[in-house]
């Protein structure tokens, strides 16, 4: 009797260290901290991840014109492969990311001055499931407007695409003919989603010019 209970306690003790060996933990958080940065004809996304999964692959990046509603994964933008993951990626550890948004077909640009909605999601394979793939939820989708990026000239004037748009006097600036100009103040990330939701662009406004704030004009007709 008591060799027989001797030898089921080793099993015991066996079985018990093969499953601790064989376990593997599988974490999918959603990317967080999801933000757009517009660029000329361009969008980029950032965002913080860390996947704690072995089948994990890459990110999914979903972008949209006009339209906020998305698909799982049938609207997320295919790499060069023709499939998913749309970026590849096998970092583990928490890491800010930023890409540029590729274009959903060759050829194509973000046109500026039109609302775009985006966002990402954590993609990876996984042949017990029934769909074969894992996918995070979409946490946040947040729009971006394209824009072109304006250079100053010899601190007197502002110029964007060979155009003057603002003229610099001392501390202040001042539209240009018929630009209008929204003025927002110090900016500390100027990675932040900043949308145009009306068209109040005063043109007689002056703004004191400071580093590191936002300015952004718009061809306004309607000033003579």
């Amino acid at each position: 009797m008591k060799n027989i209970i001797f030898f089921i306690s080793i099993l015991f003790i066996f079985i018990s260290c093969s499953n601790e060996l064989i376990t593997v933990v599988d974490e999918y958080n959603p990317p967080y901290g999801i933000k757009a940065i517009p660029g000329s004809n361009s969008i980029s996304i950032s965002f913080w991840s860390g996947i704690l999964a072995s089948d994990f692959v890459g990110f999914n990046i979903y972008i949209k014109q006009g339209n906020s509603t998305f698909t799982q994964p049938t609207d997320a933008i295919k790499n060069n492969l023709g499939g998913y993951p749309t970026v590849a990626n096998s970092t583990h550890t928490r890491t800010n990311f930023t890409i540029q948004v590729p274009p959903t077909q060759a050829g194509q640009t973000y046109q500026n001055g039109t609302l775009y909605y985006v966002t990402v999601t954590a993609y990876g394979t996984n042949d017990l499931t029934d769909t074969k793939y894992i996918e995070t939820k979409i946490n946040a989708i947040v729009p971006v407007i394209p824009r072109t990026e304006g250079t100053s000239s010899g601190n007197t004037t502002i110029t964007a695409n060979g155009q003057t748009v603002a003229n610099v006097n001392g501390d202040k600036i001042t539209p240009n003919g018929n630009w209008g100009m929204q003025y927002f103040g110090p900016q500390s990330d100027f990675n932040a989603v900043v949308v145009i939701t009306n068209n109040n662009f005063p043109k007689s406004d002056n703004a004191y010019s400071v580093n590191w704030t936002l300015y952004i004009f718009k061809w306004t007709k309607w000033f003579g």
